[in-house]
């Protein structure tokens, strides 16, 4: 987006390295592996790891690779950057956005903010426009369409409705393809899966988020569980009891942070 555009994104020194075992688990298929890993330790440090040896990949674009939408959202609902980028600067979205079997992987990434960055900055809006026809004489438009406009893949509040539609006001909407005719968008509801035709100006950006994700996929046994809910409140309400109940787990063991690091320092070493 155009609140983005030449903004570059800085990092703290001191991010956590991705082990090469993992990163290959994670291409594997092994996510026993991974989650093991995420497990040991504090997981919001680690969900953001970048393997320098592999050209500082992290685990969020290894999952996007991997089409894995249960894992990314186990990612980005642990803290994960949506626009973390790599050694060359570029962030997750413009590494796989140039096919259409990731459809729903883009989707997923802007939905919860994802962002075009190149040599660490967001794109220009120039190279936003030459990107478009890039990726349309590629033969994906449907992707063009998505990355180009406005709201397009966007997760958005509706804050007004037309034909007297004042039910809708206050939902949450997935927005789809733009038509630039009508200027209108394809918007599917949250939760009653309603479809709609809405223009910009009935629409309000709404990114998901770690505490209003829309849906929650948590760690059990180092397998993913994913959670589906009938409305945000109840979402919410969930996800704030969850965590909750791991703060409380970790004031009954002061120490058992540091345990687990200690524990996958021995593992590692």
């Amino acid at each position: 987006g155009e609140d983005w555009e030449g903004t570059a994104i800085e990092y703290d020194d001191d991010l956590v390295n991705l082990p090469l075992y993992v990163v290959k688990a994670m291409r594997g298929g092994n996510y026993r592996t991974v989650l093991q890993w995420l497990g040991k330790g504090n997981i919001k440090d680690k969900v953001n790891a970048k393997c320098e040896s592999v050209g500082n990949v992290g685990l969020l674009y290894l999952a996007s690779d991997a089409r894995d939408y249960d894992f990314m959202s186990f990612l980005l609902l642990n803290g994960a950057h949506v626009n973390i980028t790599n050694s060359d600067g570029l962030s997750v979205l413009p590494l796989i956005y140039d096919s259409r079997d990731f459809m729903t992987v883009i989707r997923l990434l802007l939905s919860w903010g994802a962002e075009i960055f190149h040599e660490g900055r967001g794109a220009t809006s120039q190279e936003m426009k030459e990107l478009r026809f890039k990726t349309i004489m590629e033969g994906n438009a449907a992707v063009a369409n998505l990355i180009s406009s406005e709201l397009g893949g966007r997760r958005c509040k509706m804050v007004s409705a037309p034909d007297n539609r004042d039910d809708l006001v206050g939902k949450t909407c997935v927005v789809g393809r733009h038509i630039k005719k009508s200027s209108q968008y394809e918007v599917t509801v949250e939760f009653t899966n309603e479809s709609l035709l809405l223009g910009a100006d009935n629409l309000e950006r709404y990114d998901r988020t770690p505490h209003d994700p829309g849906c929650f996929v948590e760690c059990k046994n180092n397998r993913l569980k994913r959670r589906d809910f009938k409305s945000n409140a109840e979402c919410r309400a969930i996800v704030v009891s969850l965590r909750e109940d791991v703060e409380e787990s970790s004031e009954a063991d002061p120490d058992a942070e540091a345990k687990a690091e200690q524990a996958a320092a021995d593992l590692l070493s």
